[in-house]
């Protein structure tokens, strides 16, 4: 018999790592072989799916829904600017309403600020016509109430047997409602409108000024409560100031607000009328020569002037100055009239100056100094 024992112990055992390799195949093969439908197990935790999340949005800080806040008000302030004029405002408080509504129901910052960009603009757009508006209402006031004193207060000449208004400082016709009417006619900015506003109310608040002042009864050389107001009003109660009365024809001078000495002037004719207004000395010269803007042949021309003492108070050419042909000054001065020199050229009244006699303007030119206030009224 054949010894079985030498075939048990000469035959080979699989290899470890042969196993292993048949193994790997093994699932890789069956992996590759998925059943339709059939999805494989994910091998790590990286390959789970992930849940998207959404960051919240930013809050809307109380510092922009202050700028909001504000803007409305403003925008609202504007529009109640325009309703005292007796302007129109519907256009405009409509668009206060839709900012408003697009303000407060505003989510995100992106939408508040698009909310408060368009509220800034239309703050903006209201301005000019707000500023329009005010201008508008102004001097229509300032018109009717000169209008109303003219017609109840006129001034017949004996000399040349014409009628005259008294006021026509402040008309629309020769006075200073020419000059807004020109300055109108010239604006295009709101700072042009703003300026004008500021001068329409000097004008009325010193018409206002005239008329009480024209029934005051004071003499001339004593102090006028309508002069104290004007200073008051201008705040010039702390300085000189020169004060022309054009109802009396007087130049009241006022240092810290009390009077230190008074003068008889003339004041411009009615067809050159002096400015009122709340002015200052912008120059202050001797020995000049006045020559005439108006052609040769005009009644308005005159001959080369000169002149002593002249402090002009206005750049169109409108100065304080002596007036040597001159011989009478004062009350209705301003009116042709006869004057005692027999010098036709002071039957009437300036070209808009404030005229004086020679030695009355040079106490002037002596006390005077750059940027001393000129109230005329």
């Amino acid at each position: 018999m054949h010894d079985l024992r030498g075939v048990f112990t000469t035959a080979k055992r699989p290899d470890g790592m042969l196993c292993l390799l048949c193994s790997l195949t093994l699932c890789l093969l069956l992996s590759a072989c998925q059943l339709p439908g059939q999805t494989s197990a994910p091998t790590s935790s990286s390959q789970q799916p992930q849940a998207s999340s959404t960051s919240a949005a930013p809050a809307i800080s109380d510092s922009l829904k202050s700028q909001g806040s504000m803007e409305l008000q403003t925008f609202q302030q504007w529009i109640t600017q325009i309703k005292t004029y007796e302007g129109q405002t519907d256009s405009y408080q409509q668009q206060y309403l839709s900012d408003q509504h697009a303000l407060q129901t505003a989510r995100t910052v992106s939408s508040y600020q698009s909310a408060l960009a368009q509220t800034r603009a239309h703050v903006t757009a209201i301005q000019l016509p707000a500023a329009k508006v005010e201008e508008s209402r102004l001097q229509q006031q300032l018109q009717q109430q000169v209008s109303d004193w003219e017609n109840k207060h006129p001034h017949h000449d004996s000399y040349n047997n014409i009628t005259y208004k008294m006021g026509f400082e402040y008309d629309n016709q020769t006075g200073i409602g020419t000059w807004i009417n020109d300055d109108l006619s010239a604006a295009k900015t709101l700072a042009d409108y703003q300026q004008i506003i500021e001068n329409t109310n000097m004008y009325l608040t010193n018409f206002k000024a005239y008329v009480a002042n024209s029934s005051d009864t004071t003499p001339s050389n004593q102090v006028h409560q309508t002069d104290l107001q004007l200073l008051t009003t201008y705040h010039k109660m702390d300085r000189e100031v020169l004060v022309v009365s054009l109802a009396e024809q007087t130049m009241r001078v006022y240092n810290q607000g009390k009077l230190t000495k008074t003068f008889q002037v003339t004041t411009g004719q009615p067809d050159k009328p002096t400015p009122p207004g709340s002015w200052w000395v912008e120059s202050r010269q001797t020995h000049i020569v006045f020559k005439s803007s108006d052609p040769k042949g005009s009644r308005y021309w005159y001959p080369d002037t000169p002149i002593n003492y002249g402090m002009q108070y206005h750049s169109n050419g409108y100065y304080v100055h002596d007036s040597w042909w001159r011989a009478e000054y004062g009350p209705n001065t301003q009116f042709p009239h006869q004057d005692v020199t027999g010098d036709t050229a002071a039957d009437l009244g300036s070209h808009g100056c404030v005229n004086m006699s020679t030695n009355d303007a040079k106490w002037i030119y002596d006390h005077v100094q750059l940027f001393t206030g000129i109230i005329i009224y």
